[in-house]
């Protein structure tokens, strides 16, 4: 994400490039316990609350669509993984981004949201 983030804004290693081909998702959880779906689109790697606005299923067991937005396995809700923002599909509750940075082949993603 190239949104700007605050300097005190806290990292922590999440995976490895190599283990994230675009097009894929991944179930993260940070060390203070707030479960992220890190995703990588074909314009970089993002990161999203992992949980479906509508029934709060996990949105790292969906997929990346075509037009790299995030789908909801379970009932289809599509979600910008930019921005948080609900799309299409039941829920009409965007959900929390958070920064990410790549550092040689580490993703790191920030521990706090960067989203209202």
């Amino acid at each position: 994400m190239s949104e700007a983030v605050p300097l005190a804004t806290r990292f922590e290693r999440a995976t490895t490039v190599h283990e994230m081909p675009v097009g894929s998702v991944k179930a993260i959880v940070l060390r203070n316990g707030e479960k992220i779906c890190l995703v990588h689109t074909p314009t970089g790697f993002c990161a999203l609350a992992d949980r479906c606005s509508h029934r709060d299923f996990p949105l790292s067991a969906g997929e990346v669509t075509a037009d790299g937005l995030v789908e909801c396995a379970w009932h289809g809700a599509k979600f910008d993984p930019h921005t948080g923002v609900n799309l299409t599909g039941p829920g009409a509750d965007d959900v929390k981004t958070y920064a990410v940075r790549v550092v040689e082949d580490t993703i790191m993603i920030a521990q706090t949201s960067t989203s209202p």
